[in-house]
């Protein structure tokens, strides 16, 4: 499914995002892009993948998905395959707070990578959201939510204005809790 495609994948350092790194390294991915904005995290996970027998080129740049006009360009040059968007807001007592960092991030973060993604002609975005998204009742459920139903909407745009061609995918997986990652209830 990925051997031998450009690849990337936002919020690459975190547990989620490194993960899928990984698996795109041991698909044999040929070029992967990992965006993130941590510089740490970047480092760590770059390194690590570095460190891997793979022939994937890897490149990692310090962006921010909020950033419209940075990932535009970023994921322009880079002409991916596919775009596999795992950065994201996920603590849910912060976000509760702090629910108009949520919005900038999942929403309108979001919109910028999917838009991002169509625009290079990407096969598919994958969007990681969260079973937090059925029937949302916190701000990261409504804001992942709000995020899922512009990636709808811009798949069914893209498939009605290709007219049976090719046109980017906009796909939405949803994860439970998963155990030890960034956030976690249980650590």
């Amino acid at each position: 499914f990925v051997a031998g495609k450009a690849i990337v994948v936002t919020g690459g350092g975190g547990s989620i995002g490194s993960e899928i790194c990984e698996r795109m390294v041991a698909f044999g991915a040929a070029r992967l892009l990992v965006i993130e904005n941590s510089e740490p995290a970047l480092h760590a996970v770059v390194e690590l993948l570095k460190s891997k027998q793979s022939n994937t080129a890897i490149t990692g740049r310090i962006a921010d998905i909020r950033d419209r006009e940075r990932i535009m360009s970023l994921i322009a040059q880079f002409k991916p395959d596919m775009v596999f968007h795992a950065a994201a807001l996920k603590h849910v007592p912060l976000l509760e707070t702090d629910w108009d960092e949520g919005i900038k991030t999942n929403v309108f973060g979001s919109i910028n990578v999917a838009d991002a993604a169509a625009a290079a002609g990407a096969a598919a975005m994958v969007m990681i959201s969260t079973d937090k998204a059925i029937e949302p009742v916190s701000v990261l459920g409504a804001t992942k939510r709000l995020a899922e139903m512009y990636c709808e909407a811009l798949d069914n745009d893209l498939a009605r204005r290709a007219a049976g061609k090719n046109a980017t995918r906009m796909i939405a997986v949803r994860f439970g809790n998963v155990l030890a990652s960034n956030g976690s209830v249980v650590p």
